[in-house]
């Protein structure tokens, strides 16, 4: 996940934003599909306009994407964390640095982000009742339905509930996903409250799996015996978004995977710290200790290495010892004074280089 290739879009702020090249092939492929569903059997001319509305939308969808995001980084940062990078990708990915995190800080950077779509779509919610007043008009949940200025707006808002409710649901990455397991990690503890949120995910994912798999075996069978003007079916967008929902169930399964490996590595009391996504989805990053205090949890690699020089030392010290007690019969009594003077010896000996 790493080194997938990533567009770079600058600095905003002290925050590195990026966009995901799969991203921006999967919006094209979903361009030339409704290219395809426009100029299909019984369409008019003026349906080419909803294919065109269609990208625009995407477009616009991906601003949407970004607030979102900019959401949850405020909202780390007034919790006192630092959020280093923005990743534009199937879903939205915030990665900041923690400090002192708590179960409640997880939670409130969790909801932000579907807080800002929630209130996008409340803005715009009047283009809704505009659209479905038109008299005459296609069907708003259509290719053609986009294509005229109240409709278009009118699926900015609604997309964006849609966005801000999938976001509240439990299955990874979902913000939803991040505020159970804040919920659960106040009752059973961090790692525990982790898998059992993972299994929480898998269990929905199946579930939007199976669903889509079905839509796309019955909604083809359904089109082939009508006559219905695919730009004009809201059946058709239905499944032309089911390849998205496989993608993001293949994504969510994953992604709860990534977070049992970590809490399984990390173990209890480094996992209560680690927030956010795990590093590996972090592209171009080696894998680091998501901790929320390195200095608190690791010990300086010079002080390792001096531990370790010393404790092989005394090792070897007493094993010689006790073999010169043996050999010349001073006893259990010796060994332990000489110990006793040579580890003394030992613990002086930082003081007396300072």
């Amino acid at each position: 996940m790493r080194n997938r290739p990533t567009i770079y879009l600058g600095t905003w702020l002290g925050v590195e934003l990026r966009l995901d090249i799969m991203v921006v092939a999967l919006i094209g492929l979903l361009f030339l599909n409704s290219l395809n569903e426009a100029s299909g059997k019984g369409s008019a001319a003026g349906d080419m306009w909803g294919a065109v509305a269609h990208l625009v939308l995407l477009l616009v969808m991906m601003l949407c994407m970004f607030l979102h995001e900019v959401g949850h980084a405020v909202m780390a940062r007034l919790r006192g964390h630092r959020p280093t990078m923005i990743l534009l990708s199937f879903v939205g990915l915030t990665f900041f640095d923690a400090r002192k995190a708590k179960a409640s800080d997880e939670f409130w950077i969790a909801v932000s982000g579907p807080m800002v779509n929630t209130a996008i779509g409340l803005l715009l919610s009047p283009f809704i009742g505009l659209a479905l007043a038109r008299t005459g008009a296609p069907p708003l949940l259509s290719l053609s339905g986009m294509a005229t200025w109240q409709g278009f707006l009118a699926w900015v808002s609604l997309l964006n509930f849609a966005v801000a409710a999938l976001n509240l649901t439990p299955g990874w990455p979902a913000d939803g996903a991040r505020a159970v397991r804040a919920w659960l990690a106040r009752r059973r503890g961090y790692a525990a409250g982790t898998l059992r949120a993972v299994s929480i995910s898998h269990g929905l994912w199946l579930i939007v799996a199976g669903l889509s798999i079905v839509f796309l075996t019955v909604i083809p069978l359904v089109q082939a015996f009508s006559n219905v003007n695919r730009a004009r079916s809201p059946a058709a967008l239905l499944a032309m978004y089911q390849f998205v929902a496989l993608l993001l169930a293949a994504m969510g399964i994953y992604y709860g995977w990534a977070e049992n490996r970590r809490v399984r590595k990390l173990g209890e009391a480094l996992a209560a710290e680690a927030v956010g996504p795990p590093p590996e989805f972090r592209p171009g990053a080696k894998p680091a200790p998501a901790t929320v205090d390195a200095q608190a949890t690791t010990a300086e690699p010079s002080k390792v290495d001096e531990l370790k020089d010393k404790a092989a030392e005394a090792v070897n010290t007493g094993a010689t010892m006790w073999k010169v007690a043996k050999a010349s019969g001073k006893g259990a009594g010796w060994f332990a004074r000489q110990g006793a003077k040579v580890l003394g010896a030992m613990l002086s000996k930082p003081q007396e280089k300072k």
